[in-house]
C-alpha cells in the first residue's frame, strides 16, 4: 500500500507508517492553515493506530480555510495533499422584511418609489427576480419599476429603494401617453417579497412578505405648509400632515433650531408616514425656535414644497415654481404644556 493522506470524521488520516513509532507524530504529520513559508501547524492531538497516524485539530476550523496536510513517511519523500474547507453547517433562517413603506393602505396612482427594510444585509444583484406587483387578480403589472442593475440599497445592504418608472408618471412622455401609469384609481394591489431571496449570509427570508394597498387618484400639486399641523412644547414638536411623506427623506429634511444652532434630538415619523415627531435630548427651555424643513422633502408621489413633481408646462405659475425650504417660528414659555399651536389643516 502506497503512503496517502485522507480526510476522516474527526480529522485527517496519514499512512500506512512503516517502522517504529517517532517520540513526536508532529514532526511526520502536520496540518496547516497557510500554505506561507514558516506558517505554524494547527494544534492538535495525534492518534496512532499501528498502521496510521490520525491527526484530530484542538479547534475545528473555519469552513472558509483551505488546509494543507504534509505527510513524511520514513521510505518515501514527502506528500502534500490539499482540502477544502468543510461545508457550513446549515443554518435556519432568520432574516425577515421589517416593512415596506410607504406603509399606508392606499396608495396614489402617481406614487414614486417605496423602501423595503429586512432585518439584516440581503444579497445584493437578485432584487428583481424576488418582487412582484400583482394585480387583484394575482396576474403581474407590467414593468412597473425602474429595474437598474445598479440597486439602490443603503451602505448596510438592509434597505432597498425601488422607483416607479418615471417616464410613465410624468405626463407628456413618450412612456405615460403609451403605457400609461403603473397603477389604476381604484384598483387594488398587492406588493409581493419572494421567501427564496436569500440573505447575504446565504438564507432565505424567514417568509414571504405582501403589502397590499388600493390606488388613489394622482396627488399633483406642491407641498402646502399651510395644511401642516403643528403643536410644540418643551417636551418637543409634532406635525401632522394630510398626505404621507417619503420616510427616507421626512427623517433627513426637518431641525429645530434656536439662535441658529440646531437643537440635539431624535425625530420618529409613525407608521402611515403622517406624523412626525422631535423629541429634544433635554426639554426645550424658554424662548424663541425655529422648525425649518429643507427643501428636499417630498410626499410619496415626489411633490416638494412649493413645486409638484408632474409639472404641467402649460401652466405658467407650475411652470416657474422652485421647491423652496420652510420655517415655522414658536416660542416654548414656562408653561409645560402644548403652548405654541397652528392647525390649519382640516378638523
Amino acid at each position: 500500500m502506497s503512503p496517502k493522506v485522507w480526510r476522516t470524521a474527526d480529522g485527517f488520516t496519514a499512512g500506512p507508517w512503516r517502522g517504529a513509532p517517532p517520540a513526536r507524530w508532529g514532526q511526520v504529520f502536520e496540518v496547516f492553515a497557510s500554505d506561507a513559508e514558516g506558517a505554524p501547524a494547527l494544534l492538535g492531538d495525534h492518534v496512532w493506530d499501528g498502521e496510521a497516524v490520525t491527526f484530530v485539530p484542538r479547534y475545528p476550523p473555519a469552513p472558509s480555510l483551505t488546509l494543507r496536510a504534509v505527510f513524511r513517511p520514513a521510505d518515501g519523500p514527502a506528500i502534500t495533499e490539499w482540502f477544502g474547507g468543510v461545508p457550513a453547517p446549515p443554518k435556519a433562517p432568520s432574516t425577515r422584511v421589517i416593512s415596506i413603506t410607504p406603509s399606508a393602505a392606499a396608495w396614489p396612482e402617481n406614487v414614486l418609489r417605496f423602501y423595503i427594510t429586512f432585518s439584516a444585509p440581503m444579497r445584493i444583484g437578485v432584487a428583481w427576480a424576488h418582487i412582484q406587483l400583482l394585480n387583484a387578480d394575482g396576474s403581474p403589472v407590467p414593468a412597473p419599476f425602474v429595474e437598474i442593475d445598479q440597486e439602490l440599497w443603503d451602505p448596510q445592504g438592509r434597505r432597498l429603494t425601488v422607483l416607479f418608472d418615471p417616464a410613465r408618471i410624468k405626463r407628456g412622455l413618450v412612456d405615460h401617453e403609451a403605457e400609461g401609469l403603473p397603477l389604476v384609481t381604484g384598483r387594488s394591489y398587492t406588493l409581493r417579497i419572494s421567501a427564496d431571496w436569500h440573505d447575504a449570509a446565504g438564507s432565505p427570508l424567514v417568509a414571504a412578505f405582501e403589502h397590499c394597498f388600493t390606488a388613489l387618484p394622482a396627488w399633483r400639486e406642491g407641498l402646502d405648509d399651510a395644511n401642516w399641523r403643528f403643536a410644540a412644547a418643551a417636551g418637543g414638536v409634532t406635525l401632522d400632515f394630510p398626505r404621507p411623506l417619503d420616510a427616507a427623506l421626512a427623517l433627513r429634511a426637518f431641525g429645530v433650531f434656536r439662535e441658529g444652532r440646531e437643537v440635539p434630538g431624535a425625530w420618529r415619523l409613525d407608521p402611515g408616514e403622517t406624523r412626525l415627531t422631535f423629541r429634544p435630548d433635554q426639554p426645550l427651555a424658554p424662548g424663541a425656535y425655529v422648525l425649518e424643513a429643507a427643501s428636499i422633502l417630498e410626499d410619496i408621489a415626489g411633490n416638494r414644497p412649493g413645486r409638484p413633481f408632474d409639472i404641467d408646462r402649460s401652466d405658467p405659475a407650475q411652470a416657474k415654481a422652485e421647491a423652496r425650504d420652510v420655517r415655522i417660528a414658536f416660542e416654548v414659555a414656562t408653561n409645560p404644556a402644548w403652548i405654541s399651536q397652528r392647525n390649519n389643516g382640516p378638523d
